[in-house]
């Protein structure tokens, strides 16, 4: 059992309630609304999609099941006026109890729809394109979720969840391309958000008024988005975050201060991701150039590097894909190919073309998800080749399990549960405006989470008896029962957890 659990925490499906009473010292990390951290997860995503690349350390993960092998369909479609480049965040922003995506549009306008059927919950007009992806969180400690996402004027907006009404904005120098990361970087107790700008600046700001905590000038333009995190075992976050000088900069989050760069010589466009990729017990740092690098968290050292036959503008997703027990990176180029890399040297585990024609290129996530049965995870992307455009999910051995062709859907993809069914949907966007939810079928009635059995217990004797005190959680941890066990009637498709003093049982509805 204490391997099992270590494991399941090692996996970081950031399951609240596992956290409050199996790890005391993960207790403190409260949550909001339904499949909704107050912040975005650390590690793997858990059924919401919270910021660019789901997590704060961009691992592209997710770790909520989803079954789209057969039987696909759009559950819904919404247009916006223009096209949309912004990536889409999944989460249940008013505490309803139901899913929400939200999304930038080049119209100028930020967009939260119902995740159940695609319907307009709320939007808000900026005064420029929106390109930044939304980051969705509780910034300001005040127990409910804020959307934080900027403009190509430079600004950086932040919006009431229930509403989309303006809590706070802040005008960088030029515009921003960069998506926001929002966490406590400090060590305060506040959250703090963390993004790039146009005018050479990275910029972190007071989530509860959106003020200056404080600002680092690198070389030229910060298109990449940053990542937080503890990089060098010093018990502190970090910022890592590239730049179009071709360097990579890790800054303390107390005060902005540099620790060190990394010169790649090609501008980084590509947002970086951190993990220990090759199982020394340390953090590293990997990120797209002109080729992709594997840099130690310590001091930014080189670790190692592989060229692909283009630049590398594709931000990397990183995990161990194949069961081997072992991360690979994950990773597309320009020149039309996925790369599977290991984590431990860099040398390839394999390739494969998801693209043709002239300059057609991968988009900037790859997501990793477990959305079909074949072993293994999969590789969930948007790509664009002469036929057009739209998703293909690759299988963990590196074949093209199925593509979907939509002609206005080659910018974006994000993996999450938009329906608050147990399983994972996948949201794509691109041009002509649209806004799609691919599902099917067969992916409904609670999937699952990776690395989680049916039931998990602390005692001997898991069976819980009708006469049972119980709490009943959400799959975030937030309590919606208490009382005798024969008494809690599901009232809703999803995963839930009910407990007594010494069991924790999982329970789906289907």
């Amino acid at each position: 059992m204490k391997v099992y659990l270590k494991s399941l925490f090692k996996l970081g499906c950031f399951l609240s309630l596992v956290a409050l009473f199996f790890f005391p010292e993960s207790s403190n990390a409260q949550s909001c609304g339904f499949q909704t951290t107050c912040v975005p997860p650390s590690d793997w995503a858990n059924g919401s999609w919270q910021m660019f690349n789901g997590t704060q350390r961009h691992t592209g993960r997710q770790a909520m099941r989803g079954n789209l092998s057969t039987g696909r369909y759009i559950k819904w479609t919404y247009s916006t006026t223009n096209w949309i480049f912004s990536s889409p965040a999944i989460g249940d922003i008013n505490n309803d109890g139901q899913i929400e995506v939200v999304v930038g549009s080049k119209d100028y306008n930020v967009y939260a729809l119902q995740g159940s059927d695609g319907t307009l919950l709320w939007s808000f007009l900026t005064s420029y394109p929106v390109r930044s992806s939304p980051a969705i969180g509780d910034i300001n400690n005040d127990g409910n979720i804020e959307v934080v996402v900027s403009n190509d004027s430079g600004k950086v907006y932040a919006l009431r969840g229930t509403d989309g009404s303006l809590l706070w904005s802040y005008t960088t120098g030029d515009w921003v391309w960069s998506s926001p990361a929002i966490g406590d970087i400090n060590n305060d107790g506040q959250i703090e958000v963390i993004i790039g700008s146009g005018d050479y600046k990275v910029y972190a700001l007071r989530g509860t008024d959106g003020s200056l905590l404080w600002s680092y000038i690198t070389g030229y333009y910060v298109n990449s988005s940053p990542v937080i995190g503890d990089i060098n075992n010093d018990g502190q976050i970090e910022v890592v975050v590239g730049a179009n000088d071709g360097k990579v900069y890790a800054l303390r989050g107390t005060n902005g201060s540099l620790i060190w760069s990394y010169t790649t010589g090609f501008p980084v466009y590509s947002s970086p991701a951190i993990g220990d990729i090759n199982n020394d017990g340390n953090i590293e740092v990997v990120v797209g150039s002109a080729d992709i690098y594997a840099l130690r968290g310590t001091d930014g050292s080189f670790i190692w590097s592989y060229t692909t036959a283009s630049a590398v503008y594709s931000s990397p997703a990183i995990g161990d894909i194949n069961n081997d027990g072992n991360i690979e990176v994950v990773v597309g180029s320009y020149d039309n190919s996925l790369y599977i890399l290991r984590g431990t040297n860099g040398s390839l585990v394999w390739q494969v073309s998801v693209a043709d024609g002239d300059k057609q290129y991968l988009t900037p996530l790859n997501i990793i998800a477990d959305v079909d049965p074949t072993p293994g995870l999969e590789i969930v992307q948007n790509v664009m080749h002469s036929s057009c455009c739209g998703v293909t999910v690759v299988s963990a051995s590196g074949s093209i399990l199925w593509s979907w062709n939509l002609w206005y859907s080659h910018r974006s993809v994000s993996v999450g549960d938009v329906d608050g069914d147990g399983c994972v949907e996948i949201v794509t966007v691109g041009k002509s405006s649209k806004i799609s939810v691919i599902d099917a079928a067969s992916n409904e009635g609670g999937c699952g989470i990776l690395g989680s059995d049916d039931e998990l217990n602390t005692g001997e004797n898991n069976t819980l008896n009708p006469d049972d005190r119980v709490k009943v959680y959400s799959s975030d941890g937030k309590v919606i029962f208490e009382g005798r066990f024969q008494d809690f009637n599901i009232m809703r498709k999803g995963i839930y957890f009910v407990k007594t003093r010494d069991k924790v049982k999982k329970v789906i509805r289907r």
